[in-house]
């Protein structure tokens, strides 16, 4: 789920992929974080809801779905992501892991369908030989694209189980409207956070029933997370006030190959952390060729179906 309510006002330019309008093209693997500050609230799933409280504040927003749980990259309406520094790194110990496949997003389509999404606004698809297909000489899936689509079919079975837990909140009313603590100024409309009198007062059975699908720690840790939000409200008010940078001296240019390098370098060190997730099964595709080799083989998948494509999750 990358429900446009949930990310920010900027909606990107989503289109799905097809062979009709892809084919022949290109899309480059992401080499700065720099899009993140487009994307206050940013959806996360079951399975790294802790790893994300180690890093960000999450609460929780009404989407088309439900209610649903979104890590905060700033306090602020407008502005800039504490945790992503001015040259584009990652600055946290942990990515959400819908941010490590942009410009790739995805949505239902149908009954066990998924139809595959691409930002043509992100400037990440090109014509340039050197970045990856979209599509193989034969219409089918190209290798790196079927890893893309892997991820989002293992990210909907997560979306389940958070739909599940969720559900499970709902149903007792034990989510209210987030109010921020006096002195802290952060643009907080529709978000929600843990009723913690609702939760005290519930018997055993509901408590047993929240623990068993997930619902209850989640809440938990849902809690914990926003001591994160006098840190980020620190940060960001450091950043306001600091002078603006001067410009550096013009660096030697690099060759392409150099370039190219350390884009692919850098794309898959981000996501290395990934691999002692709770997650590993949905972050494997971006592991280097060695690490691929010790993880289970993924399912065949099928290939291209027609114009529009969809998979099955």
């Amino acid at each position: 789920m990358d429900d446009p309510k949930a990310s920010s006002h900027a909606e990107p330019d989503l289109v799905p992929v097809a062979t009709d309008r892809h084919a022949g093209r290109r899309w480059r693997r992401f080499t700065s974080y720099d899009f993140i500050h487009r994307r206050r609230l940013v959806p996360i799933v079951l399975s790294e809801h802790e790893q994300v409280a180690a890093t960000l504040p999450f609460l929780f927003m009404q989407t088309a779905i439900g209610p649903w749980p979104v890590a905060l990259t700033r306090l602020a309406a407008e502005g800039q992501c504490a945790v992503v520094a001015p040259n584009g790194a990652w600055l946290g110990s942990y990515i959400p892991s819908i941010l490590r496949v942009h410009p790739f997003s995805a949505q239902s389509a149908g009954a066990h369908q998924l139809a595959l999404l691409v930002d043509e606004g992100s400037g990440l698809v090109t014509d340039d030989p050197q970045d990856e297909p979209f599509f193989d000489a034969d219409g089918s899936l190209a290798p790196a694209l079927q890893q893309v689509v892997d991820f989002f079919r293992k990210r909907a079975a997560a979306e389940g189980r958070t739909r599940e837990a969720m559900r499970a909140i709902a149903s007792r009313n034990l989510l209210r409207l987030y109010q921020p603590p006096e002195g802290l100024s952060m643009a907080a409309e529709g978000l929600m956070t843990a009723d913690t009198d609702r939760l005290a007062a519930l018997g055993r059975v509901d408590l047993a029933a929240l623990h068993r699908c997930g619902a209850l720690a989640l809440l938990i840790v849902q809690g914990v997370s926003l001591h994160h939000l006098a840190f980020l409200s620190h940060v960001e008010a450091r950043a306001r006030a600091a002078p603006a940078p001067q410009a550096a001296a013009p660096a030697a240019p690099e060759t392409a190959t150099q370039q190219r390098e350390e884009a692919l370098s850098g794309f898959f060190d981000a996501l290395a952390d990934a691999q002692e997730s709770d997650l590993p099964e949905v972050l494997a595709p971006f592991a280097s060729a060695e690490q691929q080799e010790d993880l289970p083989q993924a399912e065949e998948k099928s290939g291209d179906t027609g114009k529009k494509n969809t998979w099955r999750d």
